[in-house]
């Protein structure tokens, strides 16, 4: 669904989950979701991408599941929940000493970074207790607000349009949601909700993880290079063309070889150093690479972890990863 048509969806088709916000109308409040998320939700032609749920980090490992609850309006607890574990944060519920209305509690958890969990909210929404979770990140849009459930809310009226056989209803992917179910939520004494987050420097539609950079501006750890190699038009006397760009440990583009050059690139970025790629005599041979003495190429998917697609239309793509120190 294009942005237009997805603004225009939300201001026609608000449900009655959302219109339960004191004050102000279902459609006006999804749009201001929109606009809090405006200047990081990259919605490439579509308003939300058909992808895996931020929570899933099974099927995502970059990602993480981020768990909050309160009990009889007190007793919070968080957890962070990631493919290489589970940390939790105020286990025994005595060590959380802003769980009142309007506290913010930080966090430290080495896979995500620095967090905070606000209860902005009381008797809203959720149901009864503390509610209203403002979630903040310090990689992610530096301590953007997350509001968690204005976004359980989206959710809850897609699942209400689709339970209706709405045909403009949106399929995620989705960033919080409510557990129990929306339409549960006034029942019992715990609140809880989920919402998941990238790990530091990983990326997820409408959020881009940055971790701290150094003095030229990128961040060194794991880098990645892709490559565009097109075919020779004559292979009698033509040579390979190649495109090619560098991203950083945080995966952002640092530098590329400015478009279609020859079949050898020698290119700078924020790098230290030069970095280089060289194709070979015949399409099934693999590109060569080097980057501060270490040398390989795309048949290496082991240390470097290279993908190579099939040639289509004349051109294939290559990706591999390397050291940036």
């Amino acid at each position: 669904m294009a942005m237009a048509a997805a603004l225009l969806s939300l201001q026609t088709n608000a449900s009655s989950v959302i219109q339960e916000r004191q004050g102000k109308q279902g459609a006006q409040i999804a749009i201001e979701i929109i606009k809090i998320f405006g200047d990081i939700f990259k919605f490439a032609g579509f308003a939300f991408p058909e992808e895996v749920d931020a929570w899933d980090w099974g099927a995502n490992p970059n990602m993480c599941d981020i768990y909050m609850e309160t009990t009889d309006g007190l007793n919070c607890y968080a957890s962070v929940r990631c493919n290489d574990g589970l940390r939790e944060y105020n286990a025994g519920k005595s060590t959380w000493s802003a769980c009142y209305q309007g506290g913010r509690q930080f966090f430290n958890d080495p896979r995500i970074g620095d967090f905070s969990i606000q209860f902005s909210g009381k008797d809203g929404i959720d149901g009864q207790g503390l509610t209203s979770p403002l979630l903040q990140v310090k990689d992610v849009g530096n301590w953007k607000e997350i509001p968690v459930s204005d976004l359980a809310a989206k959710m809850a009226e897609d699942d209400e349009c689709r339970d209706h056989l709405g045909t403009t209803c949106d399929d995620g992917p989705y960033v919080c949601m409510w557990l129990g179910g929306p339409y549960e939520r006034e029942k019992g004494r715990t609140r809880k909700w989920r919402c998941g987050v990238p790990k530091t420097g990983m990326n997820f539609p409408g959020f881009d993880s940055d971790g701290p950079t150094n003095s030229r501006g990128y961040r060194p750890g794991w880098c990645g290079v892709h490559v565009t190699q097109y075919q020779k038009p004559d292979p009698s006397k033509d040579q390979y063309t190649l495109e090619a760009r560098v991203v950083d440990a945080n995966q952002n583009e640092i530098g590329s070889s400015g478009g279609k050059k020859g079949s050898k690139l020698v290119f700078n970025s924020k790098l230290w150093l030069p970095f280089v790629i060289n194709s070979r005599a015949v399409d099934a041979d693999p590109l060569d690479f080097e980057y501060d003495n270490v040398r390989w190429n795309s048949n290496d998917s082991k240390d470097h972890h290279c993908s190579v697609g099939n040639y289509d239309h004349g051109k294939r793509e290559i990706d591999c990863g390397f050291t940036c120190k």
